[in-house]
């Protein structure tokens, strides 16, 4: 039986996760010192991450800053897909 292909909500929390995991993991940071930069609890923050949908504008700016994202790692949240090394090149050459 083929693999089914996971819908786009669901390719776009795997994207937003996998951006949030690898700076936490990056600067070894716990969800506890996370969720104290962001004010929450870790529980929220461990439930915002299984549903990235549910964070606020203003959570995803506090968790740019305290996980350092960079700009790369921020659009592709936004846009919910990774990036093409075509788009980073354009974006850099403006």
């Amino acid at each position: 039986m083929p693999k089914l292909k996971p819908d786009p909500k669901e390719e776009a929390r795997r994207v937003v996760r996998a951006c949030l995991a690898n700076n936490m993991a990056l600067y070894n940071l716990e969800d506890e010192q996370v969720a104290l930069k962001l004010q929450m609890v870790p529980k929220t923050l461990r439930n915002k991450r299984n549903r990235p949908e549910t964070f606020t504008l203003a959570e995803l700016w506090g968790a740019a800053q305290t996980l350092k994202l960079s700009p790369v790692q921020a659009a592709s949240i936004v846009l919910g897909r990774p990036l093409t090394s075509k788009e980073i090149k354009e974006f850099i050459l403006m």
